[in-house]
């Protein structure tokens, strides 16, 4: 892994996870989750990002993250696909503990350091986070220079609210460093807005559900929300149904066709039977 580097040799930008996690150039959005998954696997099962490399690569949460995407009319081949931590949690999978969080990555003191570049790499306008493992993680990245995780409370406390746009100050930054490392990087003023949404995970969000349960009624707030967000921050005028998915870029991938996309077609199905 080195850096990106211009025609005369000079450091451009880190290179960042790989391109199964989207394209290397600048993304309108940034996604975050939690950890990679194994679809119940604890580390054996082909499915989940654990075991495709692809960032909600065959489980049901990525079944619904693809639903939001195509909700504002893209796809994993025009954003960026990330999370707080990129291993399979000590446990088998879930959440990563702070512990785990803070334990350093390469030549990155810990992941939080690491997702703080690739928050920059990406020079999304619009970061997503998925969970509160995401804002947290993200919260730390671009408002501290020491990588701290800060709780959940102050961050709503700050007036940080789930499904509302918000920008960096609320989440109490962003610091001197990030802001310098980014206008290296892009040339100007750090602007990205943040969206904190519900974790599109099988606990959360399923479309085996029926339409009157809370699994339903999450992913229509997910979706109304990030929809509004890509409005005003992007100015996409979402569709008014979800185009079938592209056959290029990731979707091209063995994996992908071989192993996500026979289970993904079916869940795509449910969610569409339920209007979405």
């Amino acid at each position: 892994m080195h850096p990106c580097r211009d025609a005369r040799g000079r450091p451009i930008r880190p290179i960042v996870w790989s391109r199964r996690n989207g394209p290397w150039a600048r993304v309108p959005v940034l996604w975050i989750g939690a950890a990679p998954g194994n679809a119940g696997g604890k580390g054996t099962g082909r499915l989940g990002a654990h075991g495709t490399r692809i960032p909600f690569g065959g489980d049901i949460a990525g079944a619904n993250l693809e639903l939001l995407l195509g909700s504002i009319g893209l796809s994993r081949n025009e954003t960026f696909i990330t999370a707080a931590y990129n291993c399979l949690p000590s446990k088998g999978g879930g959440e990563p503990t702070a512990a785990e969080l803070r334990t350093p990555v390469g030549h990155y003191a810990s992941s939080i350091a690491l997702l703080r570049d690739t928050v920059v790499a990406t020079g999304a306008r619009l970061i997503v986070a998925l969970g509160n493992v995401a804002l947290r993680t993200l919260a730390g990245a671009v408002t501290s220079a020491r990588a701290d995780l800060p709780g959940l409370t102050r961050l709503e406390r700050n007036g940080l609210v789930r499904g509302r746009l918000a920008r960096a100050e609320l989440l109490g930054g962003p610091d001197p460093v990030f802001s310098d490392a980014w206008r290296d990087a892009w040339g100007e003023e750090p602007v990205p807005a943040i969206l904190w949404l519900t974790h599109p995970s099988g606990q959360n969000m399923s479309p085996f559900a029926r339409p009157n349960t809370q699994f339903h009624r999450r992913m229509r707030e997910a979706r109304t929300a990030l929809r509004r967000a890509a409005r005003a921050q992007l100015g996409i005028v979402p569709p008014r149904r979800r185009a079938e998915l592209p056959s290029t870029g990731v979707y091209a991938l063995p994996e992908w066709r071989d192993d996500i996309a026979p289970r993904f077609m079916r869940l795509d199905r449910l969610w569409r039977a339920h209007g979405l």
